[in-house]
């Protein structure tokens, strides 16, 4: 007798737990808390997607302006998810503070060629060195439009790793899972001089123009 109690305490316990943990879109999961964004800065790479990505090569530089408040954030990817050529980027300033906030930023870029675009992202988890695990959609209204990913700091991480990774997220986020994950060509990616010096100086002139209407 004592020991069918403490199956049936354990069980729900398990079941208290994962209760907790229901999946849910990327428009009503919550973010990570307690995020500090100005460690985000650096070079990422997208490892991995879901539903999968229409294009490759997916990298991203962040980097600090305006006293540490603001990032400016410039993403190259191929234009398909067969191509290693990066000859697109997209480029865009967000607050600090939206994104340390849980419950999701709004990401306003400029793609290039010209054509904006508007998204709202969530980051999920981080340990700011090695990994940032994200979410996105672009209609409040449509769950369809949610989608999961993992940043990595380096190009060809250990498949392993990044699937325990996606292992950790599959509890709180639908249709992330490692059946559903694809991942993010990053093998031989390569872009022309032009198109990594452009947006590298449009980053530049973002935060010289931050710095003038501070001091104006």
């Amino acid at each position: 007798m004592a020991q069918s109690k403490l199956i049936c305490a354990a069980l729900l316990v398990v079941f208290g737990i994962f209760g907790t943990q229901a999946q849910q879109p990327c428009q009503t999961v919550t973010g990570m808390a307690n995020l500090n964004a100005t460690q985000l800065t650096g070079l990422w790479y997208e490892t991995v997607q879901a539903p999968a990505a229409n294009v490759g090569c997916v990298q991203l530089n962040v980097a600090l302006a305006n006293n540490n408040t603001q990032l400016v954030v410039t993403k190259w990817t191929s234009s398909s998810a067969t191509s290693n050529y990066m000859n697109q980027f997209t480029n865009a300033t967000v607050n600090v503070t939206d994104v340390n906030a849980n419950t999701g930023f709004n990401f306003t870029y400029t793609k290039s060629p010209a054509k904006p675009n508007n998204a709202t992202y969530k980051i999920l988890d981080t340990d700011y060195k090695t990994y940032v695990t994200f979410c996105s959609y672009t209609s409040a209204n449509d769950l369809t439009t949610s989608v999961g990913g993992i940043l990595t700091s380096t190009v060809r991480p250990n498949s392993t790793w990044v699937a325990q990774l996606v292992n950790n997220t599959a509890p709180y986020l639908v249709n992330f899972n490692v059946s559903t994950v694809a991942n993010v060509t990053q093998n031989n990616c390569y872009a022309s001089s032009a198109s990594t010096t452009l947006p590298l100086l449009s980053s530049v002139f973002a935060a010289f123009y931050l710095l003038i209407r501070v001091f104006n």
